[in-house]
């Protein structure tokens, strides 16, 4: 670490961002270009955000078809057509509002269903064919995929119960080769206050689901077989400590010594950077004691308007920094960490983000760290295909997140996009400088002037 130079690495990685930038604009799509310009004027017009929230979030929650097409168009009515839709999409509203509206049962499902289509992009239809072919033409571009089934918190035992049958399928499915689980999904009755019940009871049924996994092997394009992964989400800031131990708990025993499973930490957290750093010295002695090592995913954070609701509420502490400059300080802390060569051994890290100066950064570092056979980049389906495929050109391993729901679970897509379409557009985030993003912008400026200060 002492000659480690962060000043060239950081140097090197505003040219790197640069030029992927530069090449990720080249590979635009029409249809890429098309989604741009919807984003565009999304942010253009901060009313249209505020109405498109309302109208999913509001409209499509009943089962009852008359009131979701009252609700649809009490809105439209009283704020208008959003500029953020087509022209093609602005006359289906019309039509819907002039004669669709009367007849619910059949202008309501053919809404959702076009609701489906938009976001099938972001969010992977979860029926089986469609679902496989979207693996399988994912496997043929060399793209890693890690699915994740949406609806998140289970209200009852018995819908954790089908749950864990889920995950159960998906590791018998020789289509799937990687999920990721929240322990909320797997337990009705999680409490802190009970913490060595929890865990005792997460390790449980997290043993089930890893000797299944650990039974089952995924058949890469290259025709490599690779072991099927189990990988624990983070959610809640209460649910960190439970996460943590029901995964160093079911890995330590002896049946799981040769089975490497994955954790997620979230840099928003303070707690997060003294958290890796116990999983790490955790994880090297199991590798000295002959043992797997561990998969990390290090990323930023998706949940901060709840925390920030939590805290309001109860009048909490937030559990969270207060600002993006310190969470992407503390994002770039836990990757010079992790990179170390006797850290990035036992614990093998996927670097998500979408930001191009942080994923330039962590190249940089894995190269002058020469541990660039112990990392690879993560990426939400569907957010930046461009992106995802200039970085192809230069690295070897890209792994998608990829979000999945059925349309019996539309209710739950419907939550994934608000959090996403909030996140995205925030006014710190990469993502929102993404539509025609220049590196000769004063949007390209702001964001490498962010970049630099958080490295210091």
């Amino acid at each position: 670490m002492e000659t480690l130079n962060l000043d060239s690495i950081e140097q090197n990685a505003v040219a790197l961002a640069a030029k992927w930038q530069n090449r990720a604009n080249e590979l635009l799509t029409s249809e890429e270009k098309h989604i741009q310009d919807q984003m565009r004027r999304l942010l253009t017009h901060p009313l249209d955000k505020v109405v498109l929230t309302r109208m999913i979030d509001q409209c499509f929650r009943s089962r009852d078809h008359e009131r979701v097409a009252d609700q649809v168009n009490h809105l439209l009515n009283e704020y208008g057509v959003p500029d953020f839709f087509t022209r093609v999409e602005r006359l289906l509203i019309q039509m819907f509002m002039g004669m669709g509206r009367h007849f619910p049962h059949i202008a309501v499902p053919r809404m959702v269903e076009q609701m489906r289509h938009s976001s099938s992009r972001a969010i992977i239809p979860g029926e089986s064919k469609p679902l496989h072919r979207h693996l399988e033409k994912r496997r043929v571009q060399g793209v890693r995929m890690n699915i994740n089934h949406l609806g998140e918190a289970v209200l009852g035992e018995q819908e954790a119960a089908r749950r864990l049958q889920i995950y159960i399928a998906d590791m018998q499915d020789p289509e799937v080769e990687y999920i990721s689980v929240k322990i909320s999904t797997l337990y009705s009755q999680i409490s802190p206050l009970a913490f060595e019940h929890t865990v005792d009871l997460m390790v449980d049924r997290l043993s089930v689901l890893l000797r299944v996994a650990r039974e089952n092997f995924f058949t890469r394009h290259s025709g490599q077989k690779v072991p099927k992964i189990v990988n624990m989400d983070m959610e809640e800031y209460r649910d960190i400590e439970i996460t943590y131990e029901a995964f160093v708990r079911t890995l330590d025993q002896e049946e799981f010594r040769d089975y490497s499973a994955g954790i997620v930490l979230q840099a928003y957290l303070p707690d997060a950077y003294p958290m890796q750093q116990k999983l790490t010295q955790w994880a090297i002695r199991r590798v000295e004691a002959g043992g797997a090592p561990v998969k990390l995913r290090i990323v930023k954070g998706a949940n901060l308007e709840m925390e920030l609701l939590e805290s309001s509420h109860f009048n909490w502490p937030l559990a969270t920094y207060d600002n993006k400059m310190d969470v992407d300080a503390n994002y770039k802390r836990m990757l010079v960490y992790a990179m170390q060569p006797e850290n990035i051994r036992a614990v093998h890290l996927g670097v998500a983000s979408h930001n191009l100066f942080e994923l330039a950064y962590a190249h940089e570092l894995g190269h002058a760290m020469g541990v660039t056979d112990f990392f690879w980049f993560e990426m939400l389906e569907g957010m930046a295909d461009h992106v995802r495929r200039t970085l192809q050109e230069s690295v070897k391993d890209i792994l998608l997140y990829a979000p999945v729901a059925s349309k019996e679970q539309f209710i739950n897509a419907i939550a994934y996009l608000i959090r996403r379409l909030d996140e995205n557009t925030a006014p710190e985030n990469f993502l929102r400088y993404a539509p025609n993003l220049k590196t000769d912008s004063d949007a390209w400026t702001f964001l490498k002037n962010h970049f630099s200060q958080s490295c210091r």
